[in-house]
């Protein structure tokens, strides 16, 4: 377990928000009908060496926030602090150094792979980008990062095609860390595969992490994969942060609604936990309830709920929630 006391963190996002607009049927001549608030105030730290886990239901926001953490989409709002640099001030020449500390693994690896380059290449590219080596060197590393992530030499001439998913997201991970980066984001790395295969792809990044100290944002829906792999953990609903905790804390005692309605469906959580079942389906980002985003769907709802957005409370040490029972 990491331990955050008299540590600087190595990323801090701070509000960070990202709204789409939405425009009418002649596009931007058509004027903006809108805005989806797909991340609405998020605000959390990353501390060296640990793994972050971000979870929640689809929609809530979990990718959108890891994306726009690198600026592959831009923020509508808020600070990202990287080296105690706010890297949504850097020029596009100043972000192209940090994106080498800041990589991501993506949640379909052969989306993000070119089916007309051969692997070898593909793992290389980021090392001409960053000027890190040349020639016959840049070969030599991507075979010992292929060797890492257990494939093989001779994977180097092959395409993305002829490989399985768990194999496709062993090479995503190998582009990802062959430039040493100091944080990866990964989005639902292991949503796509087996069970079996989900194992080993958790296993490598945590052997990764150790050998490399690296330190993971790691998104997903699924609660037994998050808690495999977290130190900490924050709970996400409709663009908002709504828990965060320790795994430990955080799996002993769940304390706001959400959480504990996402914990109650995970098998084998125990036989006399009543099986939390939420009305209605989550709410669209495009128009979301006022005060307490959760509120329409909360069974322990008060009239201050639909008024007032609850703030963030320290309940224990390190356990913050966002909840008007508390």
């Amino acid at each position: 377990m990491i331990l955050q006391n008299n540590k600087e963190p190595l990323l801090d996002v701070q509000h960070l928000k990202k709204y789409f607009p939405v425009t009418g049927s002649l596009g931007r001549l058509g004027g903006i009908k809108g805005q989806v608030k797909a991340v609405n105030d998020v605000s959390f730290q990353l501390f060296a060496g640990e793994t972050y886990g971000l979870v929640g239901e689809s929609g809530s926001g979990k990718s959108t926030t890891g994306r726009t953490v690198l600026r592959l989409t831009e923020s509508t709002d808020g600070k990202v602090f990287y080296n105690k640099q706010n890297i949504f001030e850097l020029s596009k020449r100043e972000m192209r150094s940090v994106r080498k500390d800041l990589q991501m693994v993506f949640q379909d690896p052969f989306s993000s792979l070119n089916p007309r380059i051969r692997i070898g290449h593909t793992i290389e590219e980021p090392l001409a980008i960053h000027s890190l080596a040349d020639g016959n060197e840049r070969r030599e590393r991507v075979f010992e990062m292929l060797n890492k992530v257990g494939m093989q030499s001779e994977h180097y001439y092959r395409y993305p095609h002829e490989f399985s998913g768990g194999q496709r997201q062993r090479l995503g991970l190998a582009r990802a860390l062959i430039v040493n980066p100091k944080i990866v984001i990964c989005d639902e790395p292991v949503s796509a595969l087996d069970v079996s295969i989900q194992s080993q792809v958790i296993n490598l990044l945590k052997q990764m992490q150790t050998e490399l100290n690296l330190t993971y944002l790691f998104i997903t829906h699924d609660i037994s994969v998050v808690r495999h792999i977290s130190d900490r953990i924050g709970v996400m609903y409709l663009g908002r942060l709504v828990e965060e905790a320790q795994t430990d804390s955080l799996f002993q005692s769940p304390l706001h609604p959400y959480t504990q309605a996402l914990f109650s469906a995970v098998p084998g959580r125990g036989k006399n936990r009543e099986r939390i079942v939420l009305k209605g389906e989550i709410p669209s980002p495009l128009n979301p309830p006022t005060g307490c985003v959760f509120h329409t769907r909360c069974p322990h709802a008060m009239e201050i709920c639909k008024v007032n957005i609850p703030e963030k409370r320290e309940m224990s040490p390190k356990h913050y929630v966002a909840c008007h029972l508390y």
